[in-house]
Formats: C-alpha cells, structure tokens, sequence
C-alpha cells in the first residue's frame, strides 16, 4: 500500500510541469491528463489485485510492467522535459545592446529571447554586426513583460527566439501579441535544429504571428544550431544582405 501510496504522489508531481508550462498549453488538458489517469490507474489495479487471495499474481505483475513503462518511457520524460522547458523559458534580465555607431541615425530593433543556450545571442549579434555596416545602429531587446520600447523609432523591428516544442519562446509571443506593429517592417529569426518540413512550418507559423499583429514581414529565416560554423556565417551574411535590400 505504501508503494501505492508513493508512486501516486510521485506520479503527480512529475505531472505538475504539464499543466503549468506554456509549453504544453497548445495540447488539449485531456491528453494530457490521460497517461497520468491511466498510470494511477494501472498502480491501484497492480495493488488490489496483489492483495486479493487466489490465482491474481501474474495479472498483477502485467499491471505493474505496464505502469513501470508507462511511467518511465512517457510521464518521467514528459514531465522533466517541461520543467526543464519551463526553466528555460523564464524571463531573462539581460541589458540592451547596441551595435553600430552612435551617428547613424536609422535604427534597426531586435527583440528576442536567448533560451537555454548562447547560440541565439551569437547569431543575433553576427547579424547585428553585418547589418550595422550598412549604417545602421541596431539595439537588441530581451523580450519581458516590462519591456517598453518606442516601435515608431525603428526603421524595422526583428523577432528572435530558439523553437522547443515547435514554439517560440513565451516572453516573446506574449510581447508580439501585446504590441500593433500597422505599417512596421519586421523580420523574424527562429534557432533550433533541422527539420525542412518543420523549419517551414515553424517559420510561417511566427510569420502570422506578426502579421495578424500588422507588421510587414520582409524576411525570415531559422538558423540550425547543429551546422558547421562557416556555413552559420555565411547565411547569416546572406539574410543580412536579403533584409538590407528591403529595408
């Protein structure tokens, strides 16, 4: 019973992460509820069973295989993944950053979100330097719930951020989604690794985001954090040289 007791409670809070996370709020609460409603299911079923006179071992023991794999194959995973998500979606207290000279007088913004590792930043920072050598000064912006920025004063605003769980990172949907970009030029920069069909639907999908926001997306682009560092380079040159041109 005690065994019952304590994988049950375990079981629960593996499942906590899964319904607090913004990075689950896409699936419906049923499926996410199901696996954990069927492990506790199968956890209660092993006991009554294992307590009960007569010939009920070995249906006992198939219960309790069962809920073992259930648990950790599906729900351990799940539920550490999310947390670990969660972590790394928090908001970041990262300063502005300027790039270019003080005398340009066209601004470029970017608002962005750093996830869980240096790549972004690195990226956005190689892309800032290419795109500030056509005179441009470009100020990069982590994307908080306190973020105040005057859109009006920038010839073109970027978006930023990693891809887990085919999402962007909250802090920066909910800025986008907060904000009226009518008549702004934006362009959007996603990180993650590399799938062709999903880089296509992760990059429409922030695209539309924009757009039902009114900002005009001149470029986009999802740069893969698996690639060798000359070819990251060179796209990035590439995207910068694309923007510019649109600018």
């Amino acid at each position: 019973m005690n065994f019952a007791i304590i994988y049950t409670i375990i079981i629960l809070l593996l499942g906590i992460p899964l319904f607090i996370t913004n990075s689950t709020r896409g699936i419906p609460i049923g499926i996410r509820m199901f696996p954990f409603v069927v492990a506790i299911s199968l956890l209660w079923l092993h006991t009554i069973f294992f307590r009960l006179k007569g010939r009920t071992d070995v249906m006992a023991i198939i219960l309790l295989i069962i809920f073992y794999f259930l648990t950790y194959i599906i729900i351990l995973p799940a539920g550490v993944g999310s947390a670990v998500i969660s972590i790394m979606d928090r908001e970041k207290n990262i300063p502005a950053e300027t790039i270019g000279s003080d005398d340009s007088t066209e601004q470029i913004y970017i608002v962005y979100h750093p996830g869980g590792s240096k790549f972004t930043t690195k990226a956005l920072r190689a892309l800032a330097e290419d795109i500030a050598q056509n005179n441009y000064k470009v100020t990069l912006y982590c994307a908080g719930k306190d973020l105040q920025i005057n859109l009006k004063e920038a010839r073109a605003i970027g978006f930023a951020s990693p891809v887990y769980a085919d999402l962007i990172r909250p802090p920066l949907a909910d800025f986008i989604q907060r904000n009226e970009f009518s008549g702004i030029k934006c362009f959007a920069v996603l990180t993650g690794s590399y799938n062709k069909e999903r880089r296509e639907v992760d990059i429409a999908k922030v695209a539309k985001l924009i757009e039902e926001k009114g900002g005009m997306v001149i470029g986009k682009e999802k740069f893969i954090t698996s690639g060798k560092e000359d070819e990251l380079q060179e796209k990035i040159k590439l995207f910068s040289k694309e923007l510019v041109e649109k600018l």
